[in-house]
């Protein structure tokens, strides 16, 4: 008797069939991770047929079980950020597979073009000659979070639309989810060549995805979606989930780890204490998650570390040599201050937040009116 198969991407509900067929949960986390073995011919033919996003494909039955298809497609998605909008799958065990999408075939094709294009756009914005595997991903780490916004009025609604838990909706709409954060750094460091894996378990409970990413023959995990401020807070990043170790993300996250490899190294932990951060002549300026958002300073290697002043700064942009700042110790109000952390000057007696720096002026933000005012730096 022909025996069905039913996979979904994103909806996480089990349907029940007639006696033929199995009952499923979609996109369980009991997910195939990098050390899943899945056949190359099937997974290449199933991987062919969703990238062209055909609505049937095939898979060797001589070699795969059809309760393997499952594995099999999910692995496929996960692998491959190019996919777009892919929904569900019916498979039977003579090989046959019939895929379905969310979207018309004509709005995916003309999405994945635009992806495309703008994934070149964006690489040629961001990397620089000369530029380091670490620079790299910096880089990515800091496009996405600086261009995305997190679809929380969606997520809240339990309406998130296909869009955003895609590439196309990260990197051309800025709006997602985590898989949309994941997908697009995914596919810019797929295109760079540097070795990276899609991961998903849950985050404080809740079902999340992330990234792995090798560097220099250690792997690190990446959480953007978790680095960038909710509400969206332009300009604002934040590094605590940036090249961390599995003892960092523990804290908070939970994976399949007998899945992936083991991400032990510490070499980059030093930033997981940046709650902000800007790069200035050698040195990473940074407000302190550990320290209550004290201003602190680090060469880039991560040695030398010294407190500028102890004043707490969660909101500063430096211009030329001198530090503006929301000085949280006293009121929010606006300083400024040389990069050494001397002569400390109060500019106004407004709490002042999200602080940016536009040409010669410095626009902030009032945080009881909303109102954003702006300085003239002379």
């Amino acid at each position: 008797m022909r025996k069905i198969f039913i996979f979904f991407t994103f909806l996480f509900i089990t349907l029940s069939f007639a006696s033929y067929s199995i009952s499923v949960k979609a996109a369980s986390n009991e997910n195939p991770g990098l050390k899943t073995t899945v056949v190359a011919d099937s997974y290449n033919s199933i991987r062919s047929s969703l990238l062209k996003n055909e609505r049937t494909g095939q898979f060797d039955s001589a070699e795969v079980s059809y309760t393997q298809v499952d594995a099999a497609i999910q692995k496929v998605v996960r692998e491959n950020p190019e996919i777009l909008y892919f929904d569900s799958a019916m498979s039977w065990s003579n090989g046959d597979i019939e895929f379905s999408y969310s979207l018309p075939d004509s709005t995916i094709k003309k999405n994945k073009a635009a992806l495309s294009k703008e994934v070149d756009k964006v690489l040629a914005q961001i990397i620089k000659p000369g530029f380091t595997n670490f620079d790299k991903v910096k880089a990515i780490h800091d496009y996405l979070v600086l261009n995305v916004a997190y679809d929380y009025k969606n997520f809240q609604n339990n309406t998130i639309p296909s869009d955003s838990i895609t590439a196309h909706g990260a990197l051309i709409k800025g709006v997602a989810v985590c898989d949309g954060y994941t997908k697009a750094a995914q596919l810019l460091l797929d295109r760079l060549g540097i070795e990276n894996y899609y991961v998903d378990g849950y985050g404080n409970g809740g079902q999340h995805s992330w990234n792995l990413v090798n560097l220099n023959g250690q792997y690190y995990f990446m959480d953007i979606t978790w680095d960038d401020p909710v509400p969206n807070v332009k300009g604002a990043i934040s590094y605590k989930y940036f090249l961390a170790s599995a003892d960092q993300l523990r804290k908070d996250h939970k994976w399949n780890e007998a899945d992936w490899p083991i991400a032990k190294s510490k070499t980059y932990s030093f930033l997981n204490d940046f709650s902000s951060m800007i790069e200035f002549k050698g040195h990473y300026y940074y407000s302190s998650i550990s320290d209550k958002d004290t201003l602190y300073r680090v060469k880039k290697d991560g040695k030398s570390k010294q407190k500028v002043n102890n004043v707490r700064a969660p909101y500063f942009v430096i211009i030329d040599d001198l530090i503006y700042f929301s000085n949280y110790s006293k009121g929010g109000f606006l300083y400024k201050m040389k990069t050494n952390g001397s002569k400390p000057q109060q500019l106004n007696s407004i709490h002042s937040v999200n602080l940016v720096a536009v040409n010669n002026q410095l626009h902030y933000t009032d945080s009881k009116t909303k109102k954003v005012l702006k300085l003239t730096i002379k």
